[in-house]
């Protein structure tokens, strides 16, 4: 089974994600609403519609924007080739930045993924590798964390920490400056390195009756390196709060 115990799917929303829970023999469908920071400077807070999708038959599954099958699932281990959105992107009219406004837009992508989980007695560590097949940012990301979820009656609760490396070229799509945008906006030129971005999230999900549950949790993002010292950016803490409503067939 997909994270085993519990299937937490990480979504990234902006430059982060947020961590849905639900039970793993579960089929259902939500819908929540997501509200979120941004690095980008002069950026405005974003509200977003958090759409929930969760399928699986144990040998193809769907987690809200992302769908694979698997290639190993079994009582404490598997092993998934999917795709999956990645919601990254940046409108230069939503900056009141007036050097922002004369950038070029940074666009949303589809990653194809592989990931791996193991559920332990101590946890559920979890691995996964992504690439752009859109040819928008030609990022390469790859994620490892590590999450310990607690369960007491109808309440489930997931603290998870977490690490993110992105590859030069996706930082260099999401926050340089190339030569031509540098002369238009007045910015320095940037060429933006390989980073980390280590992550704290806490989820919740707590179950109303036998079929309809609620959920929630608040992700943390520290942009570190390059993705820290673009000149778009003004604050490399980014937080996202989430919630929402789901119902279990």
């Amino acid at each position: 089974m997909k994270r085993i115990s519990c299937i937490i799917s990480l979504l990234s929303m902006c430059s982060l994600g947020y961590t849905q829970i639900v039970s793993a023999e579960s089929n259902s469908l939500g819908i929540g609403l997501g509200w979120s920071t941004s690095p980008y400077k002069s950026y405005s807070s974003n509200y977003y519609p958090i759409p929930h999708i969760d399928y699986d038959n144990g040998s193809f599954f769907i987690d809200d924007l992302s769908a694979g099958v698997y290639a190993l699932n079994d009582d404490n281990q598997s092993l998934s080739f999917g795709a999956r959105y990645l919601a990254n992107e940046f409108k230069p009219h939503d900056s009141d930045n007036h050097k922002l406004k004369q950038l070029d837009s940074r666009h949303s992508t589809l990653l194809a993924d592989i990931e791996y989980s193991l559920n332990t007695n101590w946890g559920i560590f979890s691995s996964s590798i992504g690439a752009d097949i859109l040819d928008n940012s030609n990022s390469i990301l790859v994620n490892a964390d590590y999450t310990v979820p607690y369960i007491e009656n109808n309440l489930i609760v997931a603290p998870t920490i977490g690490i993110n490396w992105a590859n030069n070229k996706h930082n260099d799509y999401y926050y340089g400056i190339s030569h031509k945008e540098s002369a238009r906006s007045g910015l320095g030129y940037f060429n933006a390195d390989s980073s980390f971005t280590p992550y704290f999230e806490i989820a919740a999900q707590y179950s109303l009756t036998n079929n309809i549950a609620t959920f929630g949790g608040v992700h943390i993002d520290k942009l570190t390196g390059d993705a820290a010292d673009s000149p778009m950016v003004d604050d490399s803490t980014v937080t996202s709060i989430y919630m929402g409503v789901s119902y279990k067939f």
